[in-house]
């Protein structure tokens, strides 16, 4: 019975073994067919690309910076006059100010204020606007008077010239001839006296005017009450204050002076009115008696022909000199009277119905020179802009790129700060002399006009500028390095439908050195690696 429980262990035991290798010998297998084979193996991945349809280009590079196109706003009206007496003592008036310069009411525009067409800028106060159209104004009634006294002495002049010379040139005529001639100068005579006559009137219209001017009552009432003043307290100054009286006594004298002139100025525009009245019916009356002297003026006809026949040799020349010395006159006072009335245009034009300035076109604000209550100066901007279709990039290319370009040509530009967006633009100008002889590399500035959308861009901006040397659109395209040669032919690895990679024969065409284009082999959407 021990023997067989002996046996029995020990066949137990080489079960357990046997198991023990066959646990052991099936792990080997396991682990030499399925693990082992696993640990081994590289694993690879693969980018994937997508092929694509668009636009290819090939160009030069360089960059740039914006440089904005300007124009002004200008104030270029002159309002001073031929004949007007500039005062320069610190005491003028400023009544007298206020009708030479115009003056600002508002400012509706800043600098980098982007304006359109049309825009307010600025607004002028009314009360400076119509000093400058009273001052105007009143130039042109004096130079309308000097213009007729100017032709009334033509006509009277040009009458005794002529009569002059047809009398020294003629060889005789007829007693009806000399007649004639007599009853010529006669009625010239009296259409001279009417001309003068007019010439008085408008005299006297101006000087109604100036008694009728309320600036200039307001400046005498304000000279009396000003005098008043002065004059009592000059009175009641103690005279042992000399300090007192001496300024008061000075004041005194000055409201004075200023009111008698102010009196004499009046006195002088009424005794203008009654002083040509008179005149007028003086006119008048040798206008009657040049009518009733008719008859004894054709007897004295006859008598000065003789002697105008001695002096026929010089009377064309006499005449000549007359008529151009005249005429001088006459032209003379027309291009006064035109310049004052172009000022006068030019003033309406510019202060308008409203007395506000407007934007002459879009643009960008870069300057404003004027603040409100600021009196206009002649010849300076008003205000500064960058116009909208003047925003040019200039840029330096070297010589061996210059030779590909050409004026008109359009190119791409980018900005810093608008990495997302493109720009257009076309070639204007190219300089044919470089910038340097010395430098080491030899370059010509090259100016570039942005097209399109300026609102976005400043002056200064750096731009990256690509010219367009060649180009393929509305191709398929893939990046250039997923493309590979073997035996001189093109291949890429095209995505299976099952995931798998199929080596895929292509035809390749042109390229902008970073992507390629697919004349053959893939169609747009297909996945490559």
């Amino acid at each position: 019975m021990k023997e067989k429980w002996k046996n029995d262990k020990k066949i137990r035991r080489n079960c357990v073994l046997a198991g023990i290798a066959l646990a052991i010998l099936l792990g080997a297998s396991v682990y030499t067919l399925f693990i082992q084979p696993n640990l081994s193996t590289e694993t690879y991945v693969y980018k994937e690309e997508t092929v694509v349809r668009g636009n290819l280009v090939l160009g030069i590079m360089e960059s740039g910076s914006l440089s904005l196109g300007e124009s002004s706003v200008m104030y270029e009206l002159d309002l001073e006059l031929e004949d007007e007496e500039e005062d320069e003592d610190d005491g003028e008036d400023e009544e007298e100010n206020t009708q030479k310069h115009l003056e600002i009411e508002e400012v509706y525009a800043v600098s980098g204020q982007r304006i359109l067409k049309g825009d307010v800028l600025f607004k002028l106060t009314q009360d400076s606007v119509g000093g400058v159209e009273r001052k105007l104004e009143s130039a042109l009634t004096e130079a309308k008077i000097a213009l007729a006294n100017a032709q009334t002495e033509y006509n009277i002049s040009m009458l005794s010239a002529k009569s002059t010379y047809d009398s020294s040139v003629k060889e005789g005529g007829s007693a009806a001839a000399n007649y004639q001639a007599a009853l010529t100068a006669s009625e010239e005579r009296i259409k001279g006296l009417e001309g003068e006559i007019r010439l008085l009137e408008l005299e006297i219209t101006m000087a109604q005017e100036k008694l009728a001017d309320g600036d200039l009552l307001d400046s005498y009432e304000e000279a009396k009450t000003a005098y008043t003043q002065a004059k009592n307290r000059y009175e009641e100054t103690d005279l042992h204050n000399s300090t007192a009286y001496t300024s008061n006594l000075t004041d005194y004298q000055q409201a004075k002076s200023r009111l008698e002139t102010l009196e004499e100025e009046l006195q002088g525009y009424r005794d203008t009115v009654g002083d040509n009245q008179a005149e007028i019916e003086k006119k008048k009356k040798e206008i009657n008696e040049a009518e009733a002297s008719q008859v004894l003026k054709d007897q004295k006809a006859e008598n000065s022909y003789h002697s105008a026949w001695l002096s026929g040799e010089l009377a064309k020349e006499i005449y000549d000199y007359s008529v151009d010395s005249l005429q001088d006159s006459v032209n003379q006072a027309q291009n006064e009277l035109d310049e004052i009335q172009a000022k006068m245009d030019a003033f309406r034009d510019f202060v308008g119905e409203d007395n506000r300035i407007y934007a002459p076109e879009d643009g960008l604000v870069t300057g404003v020179s004027y603040e409100a209550g600021d009196k206009l100066t002649a010849s300076r901007a008003m205000l500064t802009y960058a116009k909208e279709n003047e925003y040019t990039v200039n840029i330096d290319v070297s010589e061996e790129d210059v030779a590909a370009i050409s004026v008109g040509d359009f190119v791409e530009l980018a900005f810093s700060a608008y990495p997302e967006q493109v720009w257009e633009g076309v070639i204007t100008s190219i300089a044919t002399t470089a910038t340097s002889e010395h430098a080491s590399t030899i370059s010509y500035p090259v100016t570039i006009l942005v097209q399109g959308d300026t609102s976005l861009l400043y002056g200064g901006m750096t731009a990256d500028v690509t010219f367009v040397t060649d180009s393929a659109e509305d191709v398929l395209y893939v990046s250039k390095k997923a493309v590979f040669e073997e035996n001189g032919l093109s291949y890429v690895y095209k995505k299976a439908a099952g995931g798998n990679r199929v080596k895929t024969q292509v035809e390749t065409g042109f390229s902008d050195m970073a992507s390629i284009e697919i004349v053959s082999g893939l169609e747009e959407g297909d996945i490559i690696y």
